[in-house]
């Protein structure tokens, strides 16, 4: 991983652009000017529900209370009030502007009880994810320089979904953009180390997805890249309004509830296929619970029940589902492999940061989680993302170099394995006076399931007359294990051949032989083709030759290797001179266009008058844009006419 050009690149534009962020939030920064008012957190007061005199100058029925910072998560609380005092330079101006920092995006702002603003609109669907506003207002303060601002958040959507708030800050107007660019450069400057970790995870989480679609057996690529993958696309959407980065609120609804929802499940689906064992039903329950997220996409007045629900289930899920990362440990620190070592420290480091940010918003009390270094705030479960990520992509560099490895092996194999068989199949075929003999063998793996011999037998009375023994056969399956099963009929033939005189002792020796040595089964045809051309063939269930393009009927009986005692009936035909006896294997009939069209019976016919070379080859052609499914051999035999019967 780490020689790859692309990654190197990546790094390098991340790096430049976060020096890029540092300085321009310091050149910001520095651009503010002193006069300015900034309204921090703690310095408003809240109001729970929904009261449209909360916005006037006095209200004796809205009634007001702070709320720690932080825990602002989940309150139902619509209106929010501070009460602030200009300084000198502001209380002169005309006007002023208000930068809005909240992360509300439906919402209405009231100065000293003038509606003086909002969003434009009230619609939730109708809404976009700009966080920072500018507003104008008129100089309303009174001579003190006292100001009053309520803002109502709208109830259609809940606030604890989107972004911290940032600061609100009044200013003049020509001065608030300034004010607004600072402000975001501060924000991003604040959590630059939490964005650069879970952009890092994210990417490590694409890498992942690629890995399951090249290899799609290893669900944990998947599951594990969807499970980094998400938690970046939800910072995403936290970092897209500050970025200037524009969306309807409603994606960015659906981004948070997809990510939330089917976190628990994710995380689950991981760990199970990492261990290569089936989800229990229980865990199967756990995830359903975490979708109960879903309730904040409605804003119903839904019971309390429900609306508790909403608020633990999905916690508490992605909480069980993130401990049950810990059965991963046994396997990792019992593994003879050294990164798995390095897999299982890191699963057991955001095993208990992740367990403990979810405790924390159960309520459960946690140890501080984020740490203010230098400026910046460091997030410690952003950091065991990142470390995760970086253990899993150095595991699975391993895993495919053994692969690979693993591969190599297995080509020196296959190699080996198919110098074995075309010595069991030699290339070259005997020389048998009076005979032509031509074969094409194309197997669809490296090693095939085809096999073919020419036996020739020395007749003692004319040695210069012999006859010949032909057998061609199909072993079911394909690769090496019909190869393994070809190995062991292709040699029996040459020592049958000395004993047995007839086409169907020899089948039934080969009967023998192949049966109870494995699943499989072979078809085969067997012919005694004498001096006189007469010859005499048996068929254990095989495709019937052809003489001189008509198909020969035989008599159908069993393939080998399926029953020990089978009889095998003979038949008989005449090979005059001139005429040619084809042998096929099923490869022919059953290739496959790709347009699932079979060559078929009717095509091998035509062609069977063909030499074999050009049978296989259009029987290949046949099939191109599609795999060939099956080996494709041909054999044929024609007899030739000497000097004698030329003349006569």
């Amino acid at each position: 991983m780490t020689g790859n050009p692309w990654m190197a690149r990546f790094a390098t534009a991340v790096l430049l652009a976060a020096a890029i962020l540092v300085s321009a939030a310091g050149s910001a920064a520095r651009a503010q000017e002193a006069g300015t008012l900034r309204i921090p957190e703690g310095g408003w007061k809240y109001h729970t529900g929904d009261d449209p005199r909360c916005g006037a100058l006095n209200d004796a029925g809205c009634t007001w209370q702070s709320i720690p910072n932080g825990t602002f998560f989940g309150n139902n609380y619509s209106w929010k009030r501070a009460e602030v005092t200009l300084p000198e330079d502001l209380r002169k101006a005309p006007q002023q502007g208000l930068v809005t920092g909240d992360p509300y995006l439906v919402f209405e702002v009231y100065a000293n009880g003038q509606l003086i603003g909002g969003n434009s609109t009230l619609s939730f669907f109708h809404a976009d994810s700009n966080t920072q506003r500018i507003l104008t207002l008129p100089n309303l303060a009174g001579p003190d320089g006292r100001l009053i601002l309520a803002i109502r958040a709208f109830p259609q959507w809940k606030p604890r979904i989107f972004s911290l708030p940032l600061a609100y800050v009044l200013a003049t107007p020509d001065r608030t953009q300034t004010i607004t660019d600072a402000e975001t450069f501060r924000y991003l400057q604040l959590n630059a180390t939490h964005y650069f970790c879970f952009a890092a995870a994210g990417f490590a989480g694409f890498v992942f997805l690629l890995l399951y679609s090249v290899n799609q057996r290893l669900w944990e690529n998947l599951w594990l890249g969807a499970s980094l993958f998400s938690v970046a696309a939800l910072r995403v959407a936290w970092v897209a309004p500050f970025a200037g980065i524009w969306r309807p609120l409603w994606l960015e609804m659906v981004i948070y509830l997809a990510g939330n929802c089917l976190m628990a499940w994710i995380l689950i689906e991981f760990v199970f296929s990492f261990l290569e064992r089936p989800v229990p039903k229980i865990l199967r329950l756990v995830a359903i619970l975490g979708m109960f997220d879903a309730y904040y996409a409605t804003g119903l007045p839904w019971p309390s029940l429900l609306q508790w629900l909403a608020v633990h289930c999905t916690p508490t899920a992605i909480l069980i589902a993130t401990l049950t990362q810990l059965l991963m440990l046994p396997v990792c620190f019992r593994s003879k492999l050294p990164e798995m070592r390095w897999i299982g420290a890191s699963v057991l480091f955001i095993t208990v940061e992740n367990s403990a940010r979810m405790a924390g918003q159960l309520g459960i009390p946690t140890p501080k989680q984020d740490v203010m270094w230098h400026g910046y705030d460091i997030d410690i479960r952003a950091i065991s993302y990142l470390l995760f990520a970086i253990a899993m992509l150095i595991a699975m560099t391993f895993r495919l170099r053994r692969i690979q490895s693993r591969n190599r092996e297995i080509e020196r194999e296959m190699a080996a394995a198919r110098s074995v068989q075309q010595i069991l199949i030699p290339d070259e075929l005997p020389s048998i006076p009076g005979m032509t003999i031509e074969s094409a063998y194309l197997p669809a793996h490296e090693v095939g399931g085809d096999f073919f011999q020419v036996l020739p037998i020395l007749n003692p009375a004319d040695p210069t007359k012999p006859s010949a023994f032909i057998v061609l056969g199909d072993v079911s399956g394909k690769g090496l294990k019909a190869a393994m099963t070809v190995s062991l009929i292709v040699g029996t033939p040459r020592t049958y051949a000395e004993f047995y005189s007839s086409p169907a002792e020899l089948l039934a020796g080969l009967n023998r032989r192949l049966h109870g040595r494995g699943e499989g089964f072979a078809t085969c045809l067997a012919l005694m083709v004498e001096p006189s051309g007469r010859i005499t063939l048996a068929n254990a269930g095989h495709p019937n030759p052809y003489l001189n393009g008509v198909e020969i009927a035989t008599e159908a009986n069993l393939p080998l290797g399926l029953a020990l005692d089978v009889h095998y009936s003979e038949s008989t035909l005449q090979l005059d001179p001139g005429q040619l006896c084809t042998l096929v294997t099923d490869g022919v009939v059953e290739a496959t266009s790709s347009t699932r069209e079979l060559f078929g019976f009717d095509r091998t016919r035509a062609m069977s008058a063909q030499p074999a070379a050009r049978i296989a080859e259009a029987a290949r052609n046949f099939g191109v844009g599609a795999p060939q499914a099956d080996d494709i051999t041909v054999l044929t035999i024609a007899r030739t006419m000497n000097a004698a019967q030329a003349v006569a």
